[in-house]
């Protein structure tokens, strides 16, 4: 009670949000399983076809080596190396790894691979569903001599004897074109001329067997072989390199691996050739340039020494010349003094001429001893001349004569300080010009010096640098003597003999896949483009409305037969309705007991209401209850005709029949004494008009007194008012539904209309249901009917 209650208010707008239209995956499950034939069946083309593509596809081989790239290389070069140490930069350069993979891979290095190995020209052999290339296996080989208007070709050629062979081709629209040519001699065909040239291998089972041979140009051959070569660095902190190649034949693709290796080495070498060689040159040039630079110094500092009047080196003449400067600077100093002194002298010569008595001092500066001896003279006259002067008076001869000595001497002495004054003049003006010469010579020299200094360090320059380039010299040709391979193959070309493509487990597996997938697929969009009401568990999902029972489609053999229910012999389908019967039941007992009425309804005709109601009906009167079958629908009475009534008297006889009333409208059933029927009878003028009178009401409080089931198979709940009418009179309602008849949209409306309680105790048996499995039809199609949904609750709604 509780989870039906839950149910209604979420069907009926509760808050949440309405159950989706689309089917359950059980459901899409369910059909799946149905149509397991369709798997069956699917399986039976898709693995077949994937085990053709398998076949035709061409074998693919793989086979792979590791290189290692030398560390050594590339280094920098020797010129480098040059260029780097005059400018002082430190060059650390190391191999790149990076450059060296796009090298490998390089198409011009595939494209000298593709001449080496003749890889534009490729042969082929038929082998059941695929072609296999050949390669060297080949019986015969073709040399084009002369490229054709088309780069591209591709012929067979069928070795017809020894001596000669058939080339062939399939034209798109003149069929097959053919030529006959000899081995070894030039032949032109589809506008290509080549040589048919037979190999070690050919012999008399090459005879009749067509080869296909297929030229493309060098450039396509090479993209070819890149779309299956992989370079890449291999893990961890190395310079190891891995190679790996794809392609049709596993010799092939091993030659190929030895080739890139092969030619990569020769490039590298060349290019360290080219470089060593490019180096020698350039250092040669460079010492002749130096050398050509120091002489020209050499011959500069030669010059600048000449015009200086140096043979010496200039800083020790000119440190001389400094001494020089200094010595005069002296010699000058101690003349100004003596001069000084001199001139003192000469003053006080000068000045003393009036005074005889006085002595000459006697200056320690002056150098000439002459003088110096003649003041000595003068003085000891003086004092001599005194000493007598002061004894013997003025007039002593003696006095006298040493007085005219005294001036003679004086005399003399004053010309001699005039002489020796001019002299010292005369020297000091030439120890200044000697001084002036000095300095004018050490300004020369100076000058001069920092030219030679600037000569002599680019000397020192070219000189280091002349040294470097004559050991690097050495270096250079030590390397070009000593060249090696840049890489070398770690191992051997590894790689197994089978082929790596195509993968048939895989395509398999593929072809499995799809083979299941199509026809799930195809159930998945059934079911979701059916929107169709088929199953008990829809109507359960989308709605609230109990469902009292599911009845399956009737056998091929019941088709035209609707009353199945077989007292003799008992069918599955028929044990179906007792089930139902038995629910009729109980609704009985929820209604105390009472005699119940039953209104047979639906959305439309043609979806089993008579069918239900007669083999319901049946059943119960099988069973021992009294049951009545009314044929409601007056307008078409269905069941009248389907019981041989038509025609006869019934409900629409009511207000003529005579004394007997509506007993003499009953006819017995010969199905069994406790079923009656009361057809449709004669159509009224107005059928809704007869059915909302009184007289109807009372005839089926009548019926009930006699009857323990009324049926009332009635029109279709939506077309007329007629049902709705009946539906006043009816304790409990079968809404009848065929499977696939009813859109899944309009059991919105029965939710509506069940829950309005239109219909009292409504509850839908949904017919002719399509079976779900083998034994769906051994155990009894109809399922458990729905005893704890309340029927009778819905009176109260």
């Amino acid at each position: 009670m509780k989870a039906l209650s839950q149910k209604t208010e979420s069907l009926d707008g509760g808050g949440s949000a309405p159950p989706s239209l689309l089917p359950s995956p059980k459901a899409i499950m369910g059909r799946i399983v149905r149509n397991w034939y369709w798997c069956v069946l699917s399986l039976a083309i898709c693995l077949p076809l994937a085990y053709l593509y398998a076949a035709r596809q061409p074998q693919v081989y793989g086979k792979a080596t590791t290189i290692l790239v030398k560390e050594d290389y590339p280094k920098e070069s020797v010129a480098a190396t040059v260029l780097a140490s005059t400018n002082g930069i430190v060059n650390t350069a190391t191999t790149n790894l990076d450059n060296e993979i796009f090298l490998l891979s390089s198409h011009s290095l595939l494209e000298t691979v593709v001449r080496n190995l003749k890889l534009d020209v490729t042969y082929w052999k038929k082998n059941k569903f695929r072609k296999v290339e050949i390669y060297q296996d080949s019986s015969i080989a073709v040399r084009f001599t002369r490229e054709g208007a088309a780069a591209d070709a591709k012929f067979q050629v069928v070795p017809v004897s020894r001596e000669e062979f058939r080339v062939e081709k399939n034209m798109d629209d003149s069929g097959r074109d053919e030529k006959t040519g000899t081995f070894g001699k030039e032949i032109q065909f589809d506008s290509q001329t080549f040589i048919v040239e037979k190999t070690p291998r050919f012999n008399d089972g090459s005879l009749d067997v067509p080869v296909i041979v297929r030229k493309t140009s060098v450039r396509q051959a090479a993209l070819g072989l890149a779309g299956g070569l992989t370079v890449k660095k291999a893990s961890g902190k190395n310079n190891l390199i891995n190679i790996s190649m794809r392609c049709n034949n596993p010799v092939k693709a091993e030659q190929i691996l030895h080739s890139i290796v092969h030619f990569y080495n020769e490039a590298s070498l060349e290019e360290k050739n080219r470089r060593g060689m490019k180096t020698n040159q350039f250092i040669e040039e460079r010492l002749d340039v130096i050398s050509d630079e120091m002489q020209k110094n050499d011959l500069s500092i030669e010059d600048l020494k000449r015009e200086t009047n140096v043979l010496t080196d200039l800083s020790t003449a000119l440190t001389e010349e400094y001494e020089n400067s200094i010595n005069d600077k002296k010699d000058l100093r101690e003349l100004e003094l003596e001069i000084k002194s001199i001139e003192y002298l000469k003053e006080y010569l000068e000045q003393e001429a009036a005074h005889d008595s006085r002595l000459v001092p006697i200056n320690a500066k002056i150098a000439d001893m002459g003088i110096r001896d003649q003041i000595g003279v003068f003085n000891d006259t003086l004092l001599k001349r005194t000493s007598l002067k002061v004894n013997a008076g003025d007039n002593n001869p003696i006095v006298r004569e040493l007085e005219a000595n005294l001036n003679s001497l004086k005399d003399a002495l004053r010309r001699s300080v005039n002489n020796y004054y001019t002299s010292l003049l005369v020297k000091k003006k030439n120890v200044e010009d000697q001084h002036e010469m000095t300095r004018e010579h050490i300004r020369t020299v100076s000058s001069r010096e920092r030219d030679v200094n600037h000569i002599e360090r680019e000397q020192r320059v070219r000189e280091s640098l002349y040294v470097f380039l004559l050991n690097k010299r050495e270096e250079n040709s030590l390397a070009l003597a000593a060249t090696e391979d840049n890489a070398r193959m770690v191992d051997a070309v590894r790689g197994g003999n089978g082929p790596l493509e195509p993968n048939v487990a895989k395509i398999l597996m593929v072809g499995f896949l799809a083979g299941m997938a199509i026809p799930v697929l195809l159930c998945v969009i059934a079911a979701v483009l059916d929107s169709n009401v088929k199953r008990r568990k829809e109507i359960e999902t989308l709605t609230s409305i109990p469902v009292y029972g599911e009845l399956p489609r009737k056998p091929r053999k019941l088709k035209n037969q609707e009353i199945v229910v077989n007292l003799e012999e008992p069918s599955e389908l028929s044990e179906c309705f007792p089930l139902l019967a038995e629910r009729m039941v109980s609704l009985s007992d929820e209604n105390g007991g009472e005699p119940l009425s039953v209104l047979v309804t639906s959305s439309c005709s043609g979806e089993g209401k008579t069918y239900l109601s007669v083999n319901l009906a049946v059943s119960l009167a099988v069973a021992g209850k009294k049951v009545l079958l009314m044929d409601m629908d007056l307008r078409k009475g269905t069941l009248s005709s389907l019981l041989g009534g038509a025609g006869k008297p019934g409900i629409g006889d009511l207000e003529q029949a005579g004394e007997g009333g509506w007993r003499s409208l009953v006819e017995k059933s010969s199905v069994s004494d406790h079923l009656d029927y009361l057809f449709a009878g004669t159509l009224p003028d107005h059928p809704s008009r007869l059915l909302l009178h009184d007289r109807i009401r009372k005839l089926m409080e009548e019926l009930k007194e006699q009857y323990d089931f009324i049926f009332m198979d009635c029109v279709p709940y939506s077309s007329l008012a007629d049902a709705r009418i009946v539906a006043r009179l009816a304790d409990a309602t079968l809404y009848v539904m065929r499977a696939g008849c009813v859109k899944k949209r309009d059991l919105a409306g029965l939710q509506k209309i069940w829950k309005n309680g239109e219909l009292k105790r409504m509850g839908i048996v949904l017919c002719d249901v399509e079976p779900q499995g083998r034994s769906s039809r051994k155990a009894a199609v109809y399922r458990s009917l729905d005893t704890s949904s309340p029927c009778g609750e819905n009176n109260s709604l």
